[in-house]
């Protein structure tokens, strides 16, 4: 019988390599990592929108996009796609390995590395130190025994010895208080690195996206969502050369943002929109009275007695909206929210594009963006109230203010060349005008006073007593050129019907009966002086005493 002995095929190592690769699982995601180029910064809350380049395969690939803020708003990740190619699904992945530190903490951990050097070095010679001490130390013992040594040898070797121990032991000492002073900087600077690495430590996160394409094709990506830690801050500065001139109005915006990322060269968008406030409007819901209805309940009814129903909402909670969001609405959520933002001034939002390029680190600091700057025409007019104080306030009333598209901010104020203080401008509280207060001016003299020969003491007519109240205004403008004054004062406005005030008196002024409010509008010409004058009685019960007064 024929044995048959099966011939070994031997394989190319080349041939090995291609069949090993054809065998292989489909090549991993690719990664990209994504340019950011414009933000939309809202009052509370940011849009990034971002831009890359892919080259994907014919069929389905995933690719990993980098670069991508650590807070971001999942609902709100939308990408897009050009060249026919479709984008099947979207993720977020947190890669927790990845260090992603803030300028601060960087300049932290430096400052901690550079005190642990410098008290390592500190060790180093002290222990050089120690060991130099010790060998004069045995030498020391040493010489007493030393044979065929003169006694005036070994004095003379004894002190030397005692010489350099000293200036090593006094060297010592001071490199011990070195290290406790380092060791002090170093404890505190690491308690420091600690406690803002723990605020800023979070996930790096990823977008791994799934495409599909026809064809081999290199596709441009859009890719862009919303973070919640960002936002900005309306502030102006007023700047005022002179009561001749028209204001400057400088409107800055302060940008914060502590996204994970910096925001490097971006084209900036502020919007005074708000969308964490939410869009959805409330609904009323019926709101139901009914009489309370007392029963007797036996005392099986009051084991069983329920709780009586909740009244009915007034109207459709916060907590239904959200749910609306998190759950049915979130496909709306998804979409950009640009859509939240009308993009001109005369719809619901404004929105201030920036034309140059701006970098806004991640720190959570404010960062000043000019917006715009503006010479506004307004009427100035000195106020004061001399009853509270006796200094004259130098106001702007701004006209046509609405065309400014003012948010409520804090605002730096600036008067012939210096800060006069800050100041608040809101522009939802006011009417005609837009009052911007410029600060103090002392060279406005005013003076108010009880006028004693005509302030009476009480007297008595039958149940009732009354009693008169009289003063004296002195104004006088020391400025070079002529002002507009507003002096204004009040007359007290009873609550009770048996507190009469009566014989008011004033001249040429304009009196307000629902506020009390007495008001003068004076032109004053350089060195002018005026009187003013204002006096009223008030007529209450006898032996009671007036609240106020």
């Amino acid at each position: 019988m024929t044995r048959i002995i099966p011939r070994l095929r031997l394989i190319h190592p080349l041939a090995a390599l291609i069949a090993l690769a054809c065998a292989a699982p489909a090549s991993a995601a690719l990664t990209e990592a994504v340019k950011l180029e414009n933000v939309t910064v809202f009052i509370r809350g940011a849009e990034l929108f971002n831009s890359g380049k892919v080259t994907l395969p014919a069929g389905e690939s995933e690719v990993v996009f980098t670069n991508i803020a650590a807070d971001l708003n999942e609902q709100s990740l939308m990408v897009e796609a050009d060249n026919g190619v479709v984008v099947q699904s979207t993720g977020i992945r947190r890669d927790f390995l990845s260090e992603n530190l803030s300028p601060d903490v960087e300049a932290l951990k430096q400052r901690v590395d550079a005190a642990a050097r410098e008290k390592q070095k500190l060790e180093a010679r002290r222990n050089v130190i120690q060991a130099q001490l010790a060998v004069l130390e045995e030498n020391r013992a040493m010489g007493g025994e030393s044979a065929g040594v003169s006694v005036d040898q070994v004095n003379q070797m004894l002190q030397l010895i005692g010489s350099k121990m000293d200036e090593l032991l006094t060297a010592d000492i001071d490199l011990n208080q070195q290290l406790e002073e380092a060791g002090k900087t170093l404890d505190n600077l690491s308690k420091q690195l600690a406690e803002a690495q723990q605020k800023n430590e979070r996930a790096i996160n990823q977008v791994v996206v799934k495409f599909y394409a026809e064809k081999a094709v290199t596709s441009n990506i859009r890719l862009s969502y919303v973070v919640n830690d960002a936002g900005w801050v309306p502030a102006y500065d007023v700047r005022v050369e002179s009561i001749s001139k028209p204001v400057r109005l400088d409107y800055r915006a302060n940008v914060y943002q502590n996204s994970g990322i910096n925001w490097d060269k971006v084209r900036l968008t502020l919007s005074s929109g708000n969308p964490s406030e939410g869009a959805q409007a409330p609904v009323l819901r019926p709101w139901y009275i009914d009489l309370d209805k007392v029963t007797v309940l036996s005392s099986l009814d009051r084991k069983t007695a329920s709780v009586p129903p909740a009244p009915a909402p007034m109207a459709a909670p916060i907590q239904e909206e959200r749910a609306l969001i998190a759950g049915g609405g979130a496909r709306r959520m998804k979409k950009s929210l640009s859509e939240y933002v009308i993009t001109d001034a005369g719809g619901v939002n404004t929105r201030f594009s920036i034309s140059l390029p701006y970098n806004i680190a991640s720190d959570g600091k404010s960062h000043a963006v000019l917006i715009k700057q503006n010479e506004v025409q307004g009427n100035y007019r000195y106020i004061a109230v001399p009853k509270r104080e006796q200094d004259a306030f130098l106001q702007v009333q701004l006209k046509e203010w609405e065309k400014l598209n003012l948010l409520p901010g804090k605002s730096n104020v600036f008067f012939e060349g210096s800060f006069v203080g800050q100041g608040m401008i809101n522009p939802r509280a006011v009417r005609d005008t837009l009052d911007i207060s410029l600060g103090r001016d002392k060279k406005i003299l005013i003076k108010r006073e009880d006028d004693r020969l005509t302030t009476d003491k009480a007297e008595f007519f039958g149940n009732s007593s009354s009693k008169k109240f009289s003063y004296a205004i002195e104004v006088k403008n020391t400025r070079q050129e002529p002002i507009s004054l507003t002096v204004l004062d009040q007359i007290p406005l009873s609550r009770n019907s048996s507190v009469v005030v009566e014989d008011i008196k004033y001249t040429n002024a304009d009196y307000n009966k629902d506020t009390g409010e007495v008001s003068w509008t004076l032109e004053l010409k350089p060195g002018e002086d005026r009187k003013l004058g204002l006096s009223y009685a008030v007529k209450y019960p006898q032996n009671e005493h007036v609240r106020g007064l």
